[in-house]
């Protein structure tokens, strides 16, 4: 699970950073009661998967995350749904090291209390990896759709006024010549000098290397007359003259002044 169970919070960290929320209109919590039982669960959760590391024995009761006054106290002291936000993304990182230390431990059962207000949701053993991993699914789920239901659906209108681009894509050519060393380093400062230029002319915004895909190498941003202008001046780059690089071109079109905002 590792580097899947954190990213799971980004949603509901997105939401709490982006606010506008209202409060409940039903009783229910407010959205900094919802993010701290989310925080607070997942340290708990945490403590659990820590103790079985460890060889001792121990169960889970999620009485303390569902008691609004530590709600409370603990949404105080975070300072807010922003605090809130970075409580969610430390305690979902230490929840993923602990779920991670469990190793062939995953399938240790320990006895699971969960109450729902004044119910019992669930009482039995359960697998704590399975804990932790429905934890991060099902649980989270609920509690995302809870936080969204206060702030409604976000809408926005198109922008009245556009600015356009050109995305160039570079992509690896399927079948690149076979350079010695000392020629993969020389046309490798040729391409970033070929970058250089264009930022002189005024050609090139931004471009950089792209890591994790096995077709695109690199992604720039023209400033261009036209799309085939600016596949030219994609295509005079020594690394495409030399066919280790393949040249895709389009129009990319932001809000007026998106840019010079970041």
């Amino acid at each position: 699970m590792t580097g899947n169970l954190e990213i799971a919070y980004a949603p509901i960290r997105a939401s709490l950073l982006a606010g506008g929320f209202t409060a409940p209109d039903d009783g229910g919590w407010s959205a900094e009661f919802i993010a701290a039982h989310i925080a607070i669960n997942n340290d708990r959760i945490a403590d659990v998967a820590e103790a079985v590391v460890r060889g001792e024995e121990v169960a889970y009761d999620n009485g303390p995350s569902i008691d609004e006054d530590e709600l409370s106290r603990f949404a105080e002291g975070a300072g807010g749904v922003v605090g809130l936000a970075e409580e969610i993304r430390r305690s979902a990182a230490r929840l993923e090291d602990a779920y991670d230390a469990l190793g062939e431990r995953t399938v240790t059962s320990i006895d699971v209390l969960i109450r729902d207000g004044e119910d019992i949701a669930y009482d039995g053993p359960m697998h704590i990896g399975t804990f932790v991993e429905v934890n991060a699914t099902q649980h989270l789920d609920l509690h995302y759709e809870q936080l969204t239901s206060l702030h409604g659906p976000w809408l926005a209108e198109p922008p009245d006024e556009f600015d356009t681009y050109q995305l160039i894509l570079l992509d690896r050519a399927p079948h690149p010549p076979d350079l010695n060393e000392s020629d993969r380093e020389s046309l490798q400062l040729e391409h970033l000098g070929h970058f250089a230029k264009l930022r002189a002319a005024g050609y090139l915004m931004v471009s950089g290397p792209v890591d994790g895909d096995d077709g695109i190498a690199r992604i720039s941003i023209y400033r261009a007359s036209s799309v085939a202008e600016a596949r030219i001046l994609a295509e005079d780059d020594p690394a495409v003259r030399a066919g280790r690089l393949e040249v895709r071109a389009m129009s990319w079109v932001t809000a007026k002044n998106a840019l010079a905002r970041h």
